[in-house]
């Protein structure tokens, strides 16, 4: 039986992100049979940010690229947003927590039915190679930022709850053009 492994990339550029071991040990014995077995309502996303940045959620995402003896099969699945709390975040053991906000998020009602036909896909193909992105937007930020630290945690099925795919990850940002006013 092959093996899926799962391959985290944080907006579609190259950044310093930190995948836990435990992330990787859990998603090394995760297979086609596994896959097969969730259930899109319960599929879940949490997308941490510092306070002052927010999240664009409807253009947020979330792909599924397979490689099986079907051929390639990608899939871009849209997230809608459940919850958003400002939470506390603590920086260390010295330090004072920082303010973030924590963002809930679950697959769209058309997005579950492309999950469920990904399904069938990986029930009649034999997958060598998955690799699940989050893909966080944001809506906005603090005019002085330069990056911002993202964490992003996913839960495939109520019963396992939440599990770290990427902690604190830090993500340059593009500088943004402003318009001079004459």
């Amino acid at each position: 039986m092959n093996r899926l492994f799962l391959l985290i990339l944080i907006l579609a550029i190259s950044s310093c992100s930190s995948v836990p071991l435990s992330t990787m040990a859990r998603m090394s014995t995760f297979d086609a049979q596994d896959f097969a077995a969730l259930n899109p309502d319960e599929l879940r996303v949490k997308v941490f940010l510092p306070a002052g940045f927010r999240l664009n959620t409807g253009a947020s995402w979330m792909g599924i690229d397979m490689i099986s003896s079907s051929g390639q099969h990608q899939t871009v699945f849209e997230l809608r947003e459940d919850s958003v709390q400002s939470i506390k975040v603590s920086k260390g053991l010295f330090s004072e927590p920082d303010q973030a906000t924590s963002y809930l998020l679950r697959l769209s009602p058309s997005s579950r039915a492309k999950f469920n036909e990904l399904q069938l896909f990986v029930n009649k193909a034999t997958v060598d190679d998955m690799s699940i992105r989050v893909v966080p937007k944001l809506a906005s930020r603090p005019e002085s930022a330069t990056s911002v630290t993202v964490s992003i945690e996913l839960q495939l099925s109520k019963s396992q709850g939440f599990f770290t795919l990427v902690d604190s990850a830090q993500i340059a940002l593009p500088e943004v053009r402003r318009s001079e006013e004459s």
